[in-house]
């Protein structure tokens, strides 16, 4: 049961990583544009976490998989919206009063919407759940 929610954790944390640097353009230093550091750090959180949350979902071996994806898109989701967007189209450049320059970027961006909506959902289908009582 162990080796599976470790192979779980090493599935998602990969494959939201490299979603992350090379579908989102979220890069950092490090190797592979800082995909291995992101890659450590869902990785540990998904493993921790979801090895603690309440199982949800259908169980693969044992070992609730969907658990693990929620705490996965989740850490990625905020990773994404505290990372800057590698340098592209959405920046561009206005000039200031001094005459100086300034780059504006994109203050609330599609990763902090994706972010609340998946909390707004995370929270709704734990509040919806049978055994889930309000004290």
């Amino acid at each position: 049961m162990t080796l599976i929610s470790v192979a779980l954790s090493l599935f998602f944390a990969l494959l939201f990583s490299a979603i992350l640097v090379y579908g989102f353009r979220r890069r950092t230093t490090g190797p592979f544009d800082g995909m291995l550091f992101l890659f450590l750090i869902i990785f540990m959180f998904t493993w921790g976490l979801g090895s603690w949350m309440t199982p949800i979902g259908p169980a693969v071996g044992g070992v609730a998989w969907l658990s693990y994806l929620v705490i996965s898109i989740v850490v990625m989701l905020l990773i994404g919206a505290m990372l800057p967007p590698a340098e592209g189209p959405r920046r561009r450049r206005v000039s200031a009063e001094d005459g100086g320059t300034k780059v504006v970027g994109i203050t609330f961006g599609v990763f902090f919407w994706f972010m609340l909506i998946a909390l707004f959902i995370i929270a709704l289908l734990r509040l919806m759940q049978p055994e889930h009582h309000m004290i």
